[in-house]
């Protein structure tokens, strides 16, 4: 018989969060418990959301943006992307968005699937016909002013306005954008009306994922961590 050990500990992870205890102490509690490796962590930690929270975030979901503005976090989509590309993992996460496990956003450097993955949040982009877009590049994170460039060029080839912008944080200008928001991040997912899971959209109609919720992650037949 099959056990997943990873299904358990984000039962009792999920379960301690929405008893109101700490974020990071029920983590190590967790995580020692069932002797979860750093990626399990980052995945438990990425995906288990308090239950009102979560149902509050599924709610704003929108299944099309036709005709409405879309301001896009555009290195949290892309990362999630090119995660999917490089075969590493990502998941559905309690609040009903799609996530990564790669916690590399202050670090990002383009790989050699950079341009695969441009491309097809391109393709997606013309087929979803926003009304327009609006990019936001986090400052710090090495060589966006040239990433920022290479968008205005694409962007030129859209059938709608768009725009790519360097910002010191995404998350300033994106808090208060008067649309909807393109990210995974939690901060603009509480403070956005209405949000668009971009990065889902791209690998499920450009790629044919399938979305699957983290607790199903690390299934194994002898319910022993995976490395």
């Amino acid at each position: 018989m099959s056990t997943n050990y990873f299904h358990d500990a984000c039962n009792t992870y999920r379960y301690l969060r929405n008893k109101g205890y700490p974020e990071k102490a029920s983590l190590k509690l967790v995580g020692d418990k069932h002797g979860l490796t750093r990626l399990e962590r980052n995945c438990l930690f990425r995906s288990i959301v308090v239950d009102d929270t979560a149902s509050s975030r599924r709610k704003k979901v929108l299944l099309s943006i036709a005709g409405k503005p879309l301001g896009i976090d555009w290195y949290n989509v892309l990362i999630t992307i090119e995660s999917y590309l490089c075969g590493r993992r990502v998941f559905l996460a309690d609040d009903g968005v799609l996530r990564d496990a790669a916690a590399a956003h202050g670090s990002y450097r383009a790989t050699d699937v950079t341009g695969r993955a441009i491309q097809a949040i391109l393709e997606t982009l013309r087929r979803l016909c926003p009304a327009r877009v609006d990019a936001w590049l986090d400052a710090p994170i090495t060589w966006s002013g040239r990433m920022a460039d290479e968008l205005r060029t694409h962007f030129q080839t859209l059938p709608f306005p768009a725009r790519a912008e360097i910002a010191r944080s995404a998350d300033y200008p994106l808090k208060t954008y008067p649309g909807v928001i393109a990210s995974s991040d939690s901060v603009l997912l509480d403070s956005a009306q209405e949000v668009f899971d971009l990065a889902r959209c791209v690998l499920v109609e450009g790629f044919h994922f399938i979305p699957r919720p983290a607790l199903d992650l690390f299934a194994s037949d002898n319910g022993q961590p995976s490395q």
